[in-house]
């Protein structure tokens, strides 16, 4: 067995209405009939992976330097706020570790959503940019979308210079696969058309990254909870199912990635799960 650590790197972190992570999750009653939204902060961050055959990998990228001000526009800043400083970014946080973008062998996108696929900016000209695996449908979809739009940001999250960084070359996928001794990629939907979570096998234990099929452990249920935000409810309902057969099969630990409760008890780099 290979051996395999990750390190989890935090980027800041996004607020919005609890509403577009838990579909209806205050609603109005007859006795209550002014339930009031509630504002939350959820975590961005991605994971290195070290494999002892591959060297450093990389799951997600957080997003680009300039999110937080005026990249993205207005109406993302007002219901989306990124709240990150430069040493926040995915360059500084490899630099903590020593470590560099040209330092990585690959990259696995979850989706291509802003606040995912945003730190492929780092990887123009680098080993890791030949190989940047996403799922076929999410990106083709994130692509159209994007490029017959006249705006800079369409489709509820896709950012179309995310898609024009220089130099990368993507490899698609379509359908669970072995990515190396360890480490599976396993197709998910609902959120976006298609998403690649990832199952890692450490010495510790087995544990699962779904990304945003399903955002926190209260969405995974039971019972399960639709968000506000969805491409698919049917999709959704399949991956939940899916995840849980395979945290059965496994014992393993599922991360979620924008759940801040599981979020403030993770430990984050510069320490490694081993």
């Amino acid at each position: 067995m290979s051996k395999i650590r990750f390190s989890i790197l935090p980027h800041g972190h996004i607020e919005n209405d609890l509403a577009w992570n838990i579909a209806v999750p205050n609603p109005a009653s007859k006795s209550n009939k002014n339930s009031s939204a509630q504002w939350i902060s959820v975590p961005s961050f991605s994971v290195l992976i070290e494999h002892s055959e591959l060297g450093y990998l990389l799951y997600d990228t957080g997003s680009c330097p300039g999110d937080e001000r005026e990249r993205l526009p207005p109406y993302t800043r007002e219901f989306f706020p990124l709240f990150a400083d430069r040493k926040d970014f995915l360059d500084k946080k490899l630099e903590e570790l020593h470590l560099k973008p040209s330092s990585l062998s690959a990259v696995i996108v979850s989706h291509m959503h802003w606040d995912h696929s945003g730190g492929l900016k780092f990887f123009e000209g680098t080993k890791a940019g030949e190989n940047v695996y996403v799922h076929k449908k999410d990106f083709m979809y994130g692509l159209c979308v994007t490029h017959q739009s006249p705006e800079v940001f369409a489709g509820g999250g896709y950012f179309k210079d995310n898609f024009e960084f220089n130099s990368l070359s993507f490899r698609f996928v379509e359908e669970d696969e072995n990515f190396a001794d360890g480490i599976d990629i396993v197709t998910l939907e609902g959120h976006s058309p298609g998403l690649l979570g990832l199952v890692v096998e450490t010495l510790s234990g087995v544990y699962i990254f779904p990304s945003d099929s399903v955002y926190t452990s209260r969405n995974y249920g039971p019972p399960e909870c639709f968000p506000g935000i969805i491409y698919d409810t049917l999709g959704f309902t399949r991956s939940i199912a899916k995840l849980r057969r395979l945290e059965k099969k496994y014992n393993a630990q599922i991360i979620f990635p924008h759940d801040p409760e599981q979020f403030s008890t993770l430990k984050k780099s510069p320490y490694f799960y081993e």
